[in-house]
């Protein structure tokens, strides 16, 4: 019997949507492995989506956005590492609310 795993993997490809799941997966990995390198406080900071191989974060102040800065090279290697087909080689850090979730836009054609 073959893994699912595998099967999963050729169908995503096959739909051209394995690089889309590897970039949310950077996404997702981004408190984490900001928290490793930059400590608790990372929590602050919030990662939106990846663009051309850069992801944006959100960031509260502008102190936060060079910090991040400072510690780019470190933060890309650490996603390199922990989701390699990701595409991250840059991080952008914007002006943002980190608390604020995007809007659920699956409703959005309904009507009432």
């Amino acid at each position: 019997m073959r893994p699912l795993g595998g099967a999963v993997q050729r169908v995503l490809r096959a739909l051209g949507l394995e690089e889309d799941l590897a970039r949310a997966d950077a996404v997702e990995a981004w408190t984490e492995v900001a928290a490793g390198i930059i400590g608790a406080d990372a929590a602050r900071t919030r990662a939106i989506r990846v663009e051309g191989g850069t992801l944006v974060v959100a960031v509260p102040t502008a102190q936060w956005a060079a910090e991040i800065r400072l510690r780019e090279r470190a933060l890309v290697g650490a996603l390199r590492a922990r989701v390699p087909g990701g595409g991250v080689r840059r991080i952008r850090a914007v002006p943002g609310d980190p608390a604020r979730r995007p809007p659920d836009r699956s409703g959005e054609n309904t009507s009432e």
